[in-house]
């Protein structure tokens, strides 16, 4: 999630908001105080596409990490059915009935909304990096804070749901691959550093080139036609590691940056902002929602078809709830709607997988 740091400097706003109130006021502030300076009333403060990126950062605020399971301890519950989930749903509603939330936020492509943060109309959106959104540089991006965690009434200390730190599911071998050993000798490779590389910037020639700088190291720079820009169009075409989650081993590795100017630092100005934003803002408030575990075969049995039921009701009537088509007054109804759909035996599934990976 990222602030528009124009629109912040336009109306002089030097600390970002800390609590829900204070992020409202501010979102009041976007949509009422013309900050992109055209004269229209046009400004959208908060926008997304179906919530899929930004809703976790949301429900973080009223202390939910997770749409489905989260532990609370030792105790794991359902979170789409609790006290903190309504006050989420109300606090949505509230944007979307006041034009704070952008009206195209459930019909809208990503396009869509790119498009209008290329219009300079969005104040708070989210994105790998704001500049995905705003078509402006990494340089220019520096200016575009990340979102500051926040706190409500429910949920006085700030939270953000943390990555386990390990990806699963990226790959598979089927009964008709010719030779399974070659294919994870293959993938094993990129768990090295050398590997994770290769797979993210492919070999010499297509996006980097080798040079020299002027202490007479060995340095790569962007090859022929390729720029901070354009680099990850480039990378589409030539990797998978590009947008999507793959077997590969992630961390930062300096000596292998890709510089316009052989000479210039190994970490670039926009590298060393996300760095410590990240730091400051993510790192300190990051829990984990709930461990990775893994289910019996009978466990998994018993709740796949619940799973698939509850996550289409509970992201319908998301929908439904923050834009008024469902009012909040029939919040018991669809608590009493998801109870009958055996959300117990789902919870009791994960709770006792909890209770094993504890031990």
């Amino acid at each position: 999630m990222w602030y528009n740091g124009a629109w912040l400097k336009k109306l002089g706003v030097k600390t970002l908001p800390k609590t829900a109130d204070e992020f409202y006021d501010l979102l009041k502030r976007f949509k009422n105080e013309d900050p992109n300076g055209n004269g229209k009333a046009d400004e959208i403060p908060l926008s997304d596409v179906k919530l899929t990126s930004s809703r976790y950062w949301l429900m973080s605020i009223f202390g939910l990490l997770s749409n489905t399971v989260q532990n609370n301890g030792d105790k794991v519950v359902y979170t789409p059915t609790t006290k903190n989930y309504k006050e989420y749903l109300t606090f949505m509603h509230k944007l979307f009935a006041e034009g704070l939330l952008d009206k195209d936020t459930f019909a809208q492509s990503d396009d869509q909304k790119k498009s209008k943060g290329q219009s300079n109309r969005l104040g708070v959106f989210s994105d790998y990096f704001s500049y995905f959104t705003t078509g402006r540089t990494p340089e220019q991006a520096i200016a575009d804070p990340m979102w500051q965690p926040l706190t409500s009434d429910v949920s006085p200390k700030a939270v953000v749901p943390g990555n386990p730190r390990l990806n699963r599911g990226d790959f598979a071998i089927t009964k008709n691959n010719p030779s399974p050993a070659a294919s994870l000798r293959w993938v094993d490779y990129f768990y090295s550093d050398k590997g994770a590389v290769y797979l993210n910037q492919g070999p010499e020639g297509y996006i980097w080139k080798s040079a020299k700088n002027d202490k007479g190291q060995d340095v790569r720079v962007f090859a022929k036609g390729v720029t901070p820009e354009n680099i990850e169009d480039k990378r589409s075409k030539l990797t998978p590691d590009y947008g999507l989650t793959i077997p590969a081993l992630a961390s930062d590795r300096d000596q292998y940056s890709i510089r316009k100017d052989p000479n210039a630092p190994a970490i670039d100005d926009f590298t060393k902002f996300i760095r410590t934003e990240t730091k400051e803002k993510i790192d300190p408030y990051a829990r984990v929602p709930y461990p990775l575990v893994y289910l019996t075969k009978q466990e998994q049995d018993s709740i796949s078809s619940i799973s698939t039921d509850l996550q289409t009701l509970v992201e319908e009537s998301e929908a439904k709830f923050i834009t008024g088509v469902t009012p909040l007054s029939d919040w018991d109804k669809y608590v009493k709607t998801i109870k009958g759909m055996n959300v117990d035996q789902y919870v009791k599934v994960y709770q006792a997988a909890y209770d094993r990976w504890k031990k």
